[in-house]
Order: C-alpha cells, then structure tokens, then sequence
C-alpha cells in the first residue's frame, strides 16, 4: 500500500511542475518571436478563415474580404481584371455584325463604372422582288457612326449604354413592269404599255440623320476568366423616326377605256399616292430603328 501511494504523490508533483516548465517555454517563444513575426503568421491566414470567424463573433466579413470575394464572383462571370478601370489604361476593339452593317467598335475605360465607345458600322447589297405586278430592284445603302457612354451598374459586364447615332441608312429601288403585263395600285388594274413601258423610282428614307439612342449588353457572353479575348453581345433601339417611302412611275399604261401618260393622269396618280400612303401608315408603327449585334473583341 505504501509504495502505492508515494508514487502517486510522486506524479501530483511532477505534473505541475511539467506545466508550468512547458508553460514557461512558450512564453520564450512567443517573446523571442516578437510582435512582428505573430503578426506575419496571423497575415499568412486564408480570406476564408478570417471570413469564418468575423462571422461566428457577429460582425461579418472584413472588407477586405468583401473585396476579394466580389473579385473572385467577377472573374467567374468573365468580367475584365480590375486593372482594366484606370482611365485610358488600355484599349479594346471588337468586329461586329449587328442590325446597323459590319463594323469596329473601339473602347476605353474612364472610371470604375464607366466606358467610352465609339465605332462606325458599313453595308450595302441588293434584293429584287415584286409586289402586285411591279418589279422592285432594291439597294440596300446602310452607313453609320455611334458614340456611347457604357455603363456598368454592378461589375464590369452588364452595361447600359446611352449615345448619338449619326445615321445615313436608306434604300433605292429602281421600279420597272415587263412590256404587256397587268400590274396594280390601290387596287386599280392597268395593263403595261409594250412601246412605252411603265417604270420609275422607289425609296425609302429616314426622317433623322442624327438620333439618340439607348443599347443593353453583355462585354463577354464567354464562361470564366478572359484576359484579352470576348464575344459581346447588345441589343436596343436607335430614335430615328419612321422612315418614309416614296415612289415615282412614268410611262404608258392602258384600261379598257384607253391608253395615257402614267405622268400625266390624274386618276393613276391618286392611285399611287394611295399606295404609298398605305405603305407609310405601316412603317409609322416602328419610330425606332432595331439594334441587335454580336462581334468578337480583343483587349489590348
């Protein structure tokens, strides 16, 4: 029983004797360590872990932690480094196909939440149809320049993008009825002269060669990060107001009750301002012009 108990007395004073010596060596290594080195290992910590625990002592995230999470969030959406907002700091041109023609839009950035992008869009080919007798030979001419302020509301991806058009779109379209052919205006029959054709001239303006317009896009469609390349992607509308369309026929045509100058009679000409006059009731439901493009950019 003795010997028993003298080696556990033996233990109960070797024990605190342990903690206080491994107490005392921690102590010397945290003063030989200094302020410095425990404040470089509290620094080598993850954003993570010190999200964690702000949010367990109730006070949330760390700003700095906010900061490099809605980095990351950005990056994985494809938005633009950060770098990227400095102004004039770098340059970006993109090939578009869009409503307005073929182009190239150069961009730049100005402020943290804000572009400037200008560009100049060209295109110009034919299409023939006809439309109750008459021959129309369509000449598509599409010519424009933009400038616009893109702004980014929350990152740099989703813009709203306010701007100037310069607009000088229009269609010609040379008008002609083959030799003997019936053809029809405001629902008026005339049969085509053979020695004297009817033909004339089609087309179709707009009322504004300068309009404002309002866009909505993408900068990158593409999934993940992207250092220079982008697929944008933008839709919206150019206040132009509604185009006009004229038309103008000389020849001979003929009724029942005769042949006369297509020019010169009154009754044919009623029944061609009808027509365009039907024509223009239609376009003056669409007082905007349509923007919908797609290009490929390459940020320098």
């Amino acid at each position: 029983m003795w010997p028993v108990l003298v080696v556990l007395f033996s233990l109960l004073m070797v024990n605190p004797s342990s903690a206080q010596s491994a107490k005392k060596s921690q102590d010397s290594l945290l003063h030989n360590a200094g302020p410095n080195n425990v404040s470089s290992s509290l620094d080598s910590e993850s954003v993570t872990s010190d999200d964690l625990s702000e949010e367990r002592s109730g006070y949330g995230p760390s700003a700095e932690g906010r900061s490099k999470g809605a980095a990351r969030s950005a990056q994985m959406i494809g938005a633009a480094p950060s770098r990227e907002m400095a102004p004039f700091s770098s340059w970006r041109v993109d090939v578009v196909v869009n409503t307005l023609g073929a182009g190239i839009d150069v961009s730049t950035p100005l402020l943290p939440h804000f572009d400037l992008r200008g560009g100049g869009n060209f295109l110009a080919f034919g299409h023939e149809f006809d439309v109750d007798g008459l021959h129309y030979d369509a000449r598509l001419q599409l010519g424009s320049g933009n400038l616009r302020l893109d702004w980014f509301p929350r990152r740099r991806n989703f813009h709203i993008s306010p701007g100037i058009l310069y607009f000088n779109n229009y269609v010609t379209a040379p008008s002609s009825v083959p030799a003997g052919a019936a053809f029809e205006l405001d629902d008026e029959s005339f049969i085509n002269s053979v020695d004297d054709p009817v033909h004339g001239e089609a087309s179709l303006k707009f009322p504004r060669r300068v309009a404002p317009m309002l866009t909505f896009g993408f900068r990158n469609i593409l999934p993940g990060r992207h250092q220079h390349i982008a697929v944008p992607i933008e839709f919206g509308a150019a206040f132009t107001g509604a185009p006009k369309m004229n038309v103008t026929l000389t020849g001979t045509a003929c009724q029942q009750d005769g042949c006369f100058s297509f020019a010169d009679n009154e009754e044919a000409q009623q029944s061609l301002r009808d027509e365009v006059r039907d024509i223009n009731d239609t376009l003056s439901d669409i007082p905007v012009y349509p923007v919908l493009k797609i290009g490929f950019g390459y940020r320098f």
